[in-house]
């Protein structure tokens, strides 16, 4: 009984049965689908775990366009009442104090302590004003950029995120801060009326100067509703943009850690498996082609098959034949040759030396004999056979 072949011995199997590898068996096509679903899904993640704080800030923002304008047109007339009524107590206090030299030192203290709280800093209008444009941190960052790139986008989008969250609250801080100035300005004016032997005029007329300082910043810097509408917006614009970056670099983020894991898994797979890789190698490699028809692998000192057009290699600098100098019926026609000359006595000897080969293109020598009645290439002479001798039997013509 015959013993079926061992399906591992590929050394007696000869090279025309062996399976050629086609282009198509690319296994690793498996891993840029496996690791662009992981991208895909690592953003997915992040956007769902951010979508009900990005919609809880844009419904904030549609709320706070209409109750701003509402506020702001309520406290309109409050404010202008508050600065008429603050003006006539600071004219007030002056007299009260009764001495332009104390005023002035007062004016300079006050300026003095200005300064001091403008270096402080202050959020006076669109403090804001970061355009987060990140589209060039995104597009085309390599992998080992996106951790750097990352952070500061987060960075910028949570200060956008801060922005907006004290912004949106400008509605109802309007109300309590406009009805805050007036309570004040009201208690400097009763504290003014009352008895002047126990009043301090000059703590007085330092409070209306910090109370006046406030009625000035009570709408925040913003000079009319758009200003506010316009600043808010950008801070939420910002938010959704840096999100959005953040999502990408997420994703990118993925896919390379999945490929990084792709080759680790390969890598392990090539150290326990050496010789089965070896061995498919060797079957990738002299594996023939289908459209050979031949065994021998196409190398150096191999026999090259029959194919027609096989004589010669086919490379770049090979000389084309050299073409005929002279072509019949052409612009350059083949050259016609004199009758050579009469030998002396007559005839040509019998021992006329052996006929040879005229080069084309040039005269024959004098006495040469064609072999033939006619030069190769027709045109030639007519032979007087009574003057020039049989070229065989020397014998004159007839």
């Amino acid at each position: 009984m015959t013993s079926p072949a061992n399906a591992n011995d590929t050394t007696g199997q000869a090279a025309a049965r062996r399976p050629a590898p086609t282009p198509e068996c690319n296994p690793r096509l498996l891993d840029d689908l496996k690791c662009k679903a992981q991208g895909v899904a690592a953003q997915a993640a992040y956007n769902a775990a951010h979508i009900d704080a990005l919609t809880q800030a844009r419904a904030a923002y549609d709320a706070a366009r209409s109750a701003y304008g509402k506020a702001r047109t309520t406290a309109a007339p409050i404010v202008a009442e508050t600065r008429h009524q603050l003006t006539a107590v600071i004219d007030q206090l002056k007299c009260l104090i009764n001495d332009r030299l104390e005023v002035d030192c007062l004016d300079r203290a006050w300026d003095a302590v200005v300064d001091r709280l403008r270096k402080c800093g202050e959020t006076s209008g669109c403090y804001f004003t970061d355009d987060c444009d990140f589209d060039d941190d995104v597009k085309d960052c390599r992998p080992e950029d996106v951790p750097a790139r990352k952070a500061d986008i987060q960075r910028r989008t949570e200060a956008a995120e801060k922005a907006f969250a004290d912004l949106i609250k400008e509605p109802t801080e309007l109300a309590t801060r406009v009805a805050a100035l007036k309570t004040e300005v009201a208690a400097i004016a009763a504290a003014m009326a009352g008895d002047a032997k126990t009043t301090d005029f000059k703590q007085l007329y330092a409070r209306a100067l910090v109370a006046r300082r406030k009625l000035s910043a009570v709408w925040r810097g913003f000079e009319h509703t758009n200003a506010y509408v316009d600043c808010l917006c950008c801070a939420l614009t910002c938010q959704l943009k840096g999100h959005t970056a953040i999502a990408i670099l997420t994703g990118v983020a993925a896919v390379h850690a999945c490929y990084q894991a792709s080759v680790e898994e390969g890598c392990r797979r090539l150290r326990e498996n050496t010789v089965d890789e070896v061995m498919a190698e060797y079957l990738r490699i002299c594996a023939p082609r289908p459209d050979d028809g031949y065994d021998k692998p196409d190398r150096p000192g191999y026999d090259k098959p029959d194919r027609p057009g096989y004589d010669k290699p086919e490379r770049p600098g090979y000389p084309e034949p050299e073409k005929p100098k002279y072509q019949p019926g052409g612009d350059n026609p083949e050259p016609t040759y004199p009758r050579p000359p009469e030998p002396p006595g007559g005839g040509y000897p019998d021992n006329q030396p052996p006929f040879r080969e005229y080069e084309e293109g040039k005269e024959p020598p004098p006495g040469y004999k064609y072999d033939g009645d006619e030069p190769p290439g027709g045109g030639g002479y007519d032979r007087d056979r009574n003057r020039y001798p049989d070229r065989d039997t020397g014998r004159s013509g007839d």
